[in-house]
Order: structure tokens, then C-alpha cells, then sequence
């Protein structure tokens, strides 16, 4: 009996140790969980490509105006051809720079606080030229501005081919063209061979003294309106903001004085003069070679503006607002036109090519 017992209690003892050593199977749910854990693809920072994505989208097409769709593309001396504009630099100095900066303890020095720009003094000195054709059959309208001892600053090509000695001058009232004077334009000869031959867009006219011009006198009793800020002589003027003012074809009759925002955004140097031909294949004209650039590190002669630009508008004033100076002369002629952003041009007046030239 005591031998069955203890057969008994072995027999359990051994079962324990079996079940403990073989391990149970697990429910079909978890082993299937399991399985695709087991199958999955590790994690990595591997973007897709994008390559099928752009061979199925169709190439960009830039709508052209319908004079281009229709094969009737038309070249005006208004239009200039649009610059491959260059992208500025960052260099690796520069950014070790700014980077230096960013985390130095040290700000820099604020910009210096200008006083409220006098914008109706601007407006004033801002007038309409009218000068005769050489064949008598019309006139070229153009902008200028009145500068301290009786200078009018214009564009060197609305006097290229005048056939008198005195243009019309007419300054503004409530920016509509009032008040009619003559001015006369400095030696056309001269302006000619500067800008048919060195693309120098700079002319000036001269208005009489009032004491010998009671026309005048009677009008501006106290003096002719003229614009007393400084001309620009710094070469980094990218991304400021800049008033442009002119009398242009889109109002009637040349008859408002408007005022266009732009930005600075490149400069132009002049490699050479060409020959165009009108856009009517009457005759032809001179106009500047530019070539396109953003260095700062000297004055370039020519400026480039994000800004549209109008028949009527060439001489007008370029003013630079961030800094309230002169910058220059309008050129006129829009670059990029129905194509994309509009880009105008105008000369420099803090030049040293024109800076020589200034009465």
C-alpha cells in the first residue's frame, strides 16, 4: 500500500516537470500578429523619388500675348528685350558672417531714422516735356525735374532729334500739367554723341532766370519748384524701395503726373550701342547694349526696377525712398512686358559718367 503511495507521487512529480519544460502552443491570433511583425519592413529616412511624378506632368508653357500666339511679334523702342537677371550669391563668407552675427552679443548699429519724406516737393519739381520732331510732323513727350539754378533733368534720348532750340516745360497743379514754360535743351550735339556713342541716357535743359522772365515770374514768384534732396552716391541700393514719376501714355493725352512703387533688384553697365529699327520700319535709333549684375562694390551706370514703365515716362525722376536721395533718370521701355514681371530701367545720376556731365 505504501509502495502504490509513493508510485502515485512520483508519477505527479514527473508530469509537473514535463508541462514546465514543453512549452504550450500559442493562440492562432498572437502567432498571426506575430508573423507579420516578424515581416515587416525596417524604418528608414529614404524620400521616394519624384522623377514618375514629373515625367507624367506636361512642360510649362508661358501664355504669350496674342500679337506673339498669332505670329504678329512686334518690336517698339518702348520694349526693350528681357534680361537673364541674375540670382544674387550667398558666398561662403557672407554666411560665416551672418552667422557670426546671429549669435554674437553684439547688435549692429540701427538703421539711421529719416525724417517724413516731403513727397509734395517731389510732385512740384516733377514736369512734362514737349519737344518738336525735326520733321515738324510731332512732338516727343517725355518727363523731367527741376533741380536747384534753373536745371531741368531729362532723358538724352527725347532730344536726340528736336528741331528747335526751346521745349515746352510744363509744371504741374494737383499733378495735371498746368503751368506751360520753356526750357532750352544743352548742345544737342553733345547730348547726341553721348548717347549714340556711349549710351549715356542724361540731358538737360536750362530754365530762363525769373528776373528776365516775367512768363515765369508770374507763375513762381518766389522761384522755380525744384527738388533740394542729395543724387545718390551709394553703389548698394538692391532691394530699396524706389518712387518712379512720370506722365505716361496710359492716362490721356499724357495729362497725370503718376507715381509707380518699384525695388531695386540688379544694375546694368553698358557694353556697347546698337542700331534698332522703329516699330513702324521707318527709321532708325540708337539704344545701349546692357549687361546685367548684382555687384554692389562700385556705382554701375544704369539701375534695374521692378516696375512697369510707359511711353511718357522717359526722364522722369527714379527716387529712392529708403534712403531719400535721387537715383536717377528714367530710361523708359519695359523689360519682360506680357511675358512675366515687369523690369524698367533708368540712369544714374550719381555715375561717374553723368556725375562729370551735371551743370
Amino acid at each position: 500500500m505504501l509502495k502504490s503511495f509513493f508510485l502515485i507521487v512520483g508519477l505527479a512529480v514527473l508530469g509537473f516537470l514535463l508541462l514546465a519544460v514543453v512549452p504550450l502552443p500559442a493562440p492562432r491570433s498572437l502567432e498571426r500578429d506575430r508573423v507579420v511583425a516578424d515581416r515587416r519592413e525596417p524604418e528608414t529616412d529614404v524620400i521616394p523619388s519624384l522623377a514618375p511624378l514629373h515625367e507624367s506632368l506636361p512642360e510649362a508653357v508661358i501664355r504669350q500675348s496674342e500679337e506673339i500666339a498669332d505670329g504678329a511679334e512686334k518690336q517698339s523702342p518702348a520694349v526693350l528685350p528681357k534680361p537673364a537677371l541674375p540670382v544674387p550669391a550667398v558666398s561662403a563668407s557672407t554666411t560665416a558672417s551672418s552667422t557670426a552675427a546671429a549669435v554674437s552679443p553684439v547688435s549692429a548699429p540701427p538703421e539711421p531714422v529719416l525724417p517724413p519724406l516731403r513727397e509734395d516737393e517731389l510732385l512740384r519739381a516733377v514736369v512734362k516735356i514737349e519737344c518738336p520732331s525735326e520733321d515738324r510732323r510731332g512732338v516727343y513727350i517725355g518727363a523731367g525735374f527741376s533741380m536747384p539754378r534753373g536745371v531741368v533733368v531729362t532723358a538724352a534720348h527725347l532730344l536726340t532729334d528736336v528741331a528747335s532750340t526751346t521745349c515746352k516745360v510744363i509744371f504741374p497743379h494737383d499733378r495735371a500739367p498746368a503751368h506751360y514754360l520753356f526750357g532750352t535743351p544743352e548742345n544737342l550735339d553733345a547730348v547726341k554723341k553721348r548717347y549714340n556713342e556711349q549710351g549715356i541716357d542724361a540731358a538737360f535743359l536750362f530754365l530762363p532766370a525769373l528776373a528776365n522772365y516775367p512768363e515765369g515770374k508770374a507763375v513762381f514768384p518766389d522761384g522755380y519748384p525744384v527738388i533740394s534732396y542729395p543724387i545718390c552716391t551709394h553703389s548698394r541700393a538692391i532691394s530699396d524701395t524706389v518712387f518712379h514719376y512720370g506722365y505716361p501714355s496710359n492716362f490721356s493725352d499724357n495729362s497725370y503726373l503718376a507715381k509707380n512703387i518699384g525695388e531695386v533688384t540688379a544694375y546694368a553697365d553698358i557694353s556697347g550701342v546698337r542700331e534698332e529699327l522703329s516699330e513702324d520700319q521707318r527709321f532708325l535709333y540708337k539704344t545701349p547694349i546692357f549687361s546685367y549684375t548684382v555687384d554692389q562694390a562700385v556705382l554701375h551706370p544704369y539701375l534695374v526696377s521692378r516696375v512697369p514703365s510707359f511711353y511718357g515716362d522717359s526722364g522722369g525722376l527714379a527716387f529712392d525712398v529708403t534712403r531719400q536721395c535721387i537715383l536717377g533718370v528714367g530710361h523708359g521701355g519695359t523689360i519682360g512686358g506680357a511675358a512675366g514681371e515687369n523690369f524698367s530701367l533708368l540712369m544714374m545720376l550719381g555715375w561717374e559718367g553723368v556725375r562729370g556731365i551735371l551743370p
